[in-house]
């Protein structure tokens, strides 16, 4: 039987919602994990490769929980790095509590722990699994969604409107997003596939805005 992916899904969203800070606008991890979730099936589906689909399903829906352990009083960007271990501890007391078994909850954590070891970051050998819920990851925040995600830190950042629209088209693509410069990042064909028309999805967007903020008054 399948783990209860929607029960698991609205445990998590209680989290980030009691989290106070994952929640809404720039940084919820709400919409992001639904995303990362569909995204890490349509990677499933494409690389027909051998995999347990339920570890990396279950996986895709924790691996960002740890973020509600950050200490929001310091700069979060600080802390980022250490959203992993803390998601691991996270899942497995989740999991443990909710009756699944030792060999699948272990598996589970491993790849939450180590979903942002990516390729040019740290040289690890990685599971099918792990490079699914990787490229999901990344996947999941391009297209139209890295085309929304900088207008809602522009509230955060206290950007005007204009400004952002300039920030989305000069620096948005190598601000650690992926971009056809660093596709590197990526660990499947079929990923790195994906990412191109995304790109392009994008770039789209992006020219359709810039074109609104041309105007003599800004000359």
């Amino acid at each position: 039987m399948p783990p209860d992916y929607k029960k698991l899904y609205e445990i998590v969203c209680d989290l980030y919602s009691d989290s106070k800070h994952f929640y809404y606008g720039q940084w919820d991890e709400t919409f992001y994990t639904l995303r990362v979730f569909e995204t890490s099936k349509m990677l499933i589906k494409r690389s027909r490769a051998k995999v347990e689909e339920d570890i990396i399903l279950t996986a895709s829906i924790f691996h960002d929980i740890g973020k509600t352990k950050l200490d929001t009083e310091k700069k979060i960007e600080e802390m980022w790095d250490k959203h992993p271990n803390y998601g691991a501890e996270i899942t497995r007391e989740i999991l443990r509590k909710q009756g699944y078994s030792n060999g699948f909850v272990e598996k589970v954590v491993f790849l939450v722990k180590h979903h942002d070891n990516r390729p040019g970051k740290v040289e690890m050998v990685r599971s099918n699994e792990l490079k699914i819920l990787q490229d999901a990851d990344l996947l999941a925040d391009m297209g139209i969604a890295s085309f929304v995600r900088p207008f809602l830190y522009s509230g955060k950042n206290k950007r005007r409107t204009i400004e952002n629209v300039n920030y989305v088209k000069t620096t948005r693509s190598n601000d650690g997003g992926i971009s056809k410069e660093n596709l590197y990042r990526l660990n499947l064909k079929t990923s790195k596939r994906m990412a191109v028309k995304l790109i392009k999805e994008s770039d789209k967007l992006n020219d359709k805005i810039f074109k609104m903020t041309q105007s003599e008054l800004l000359d």
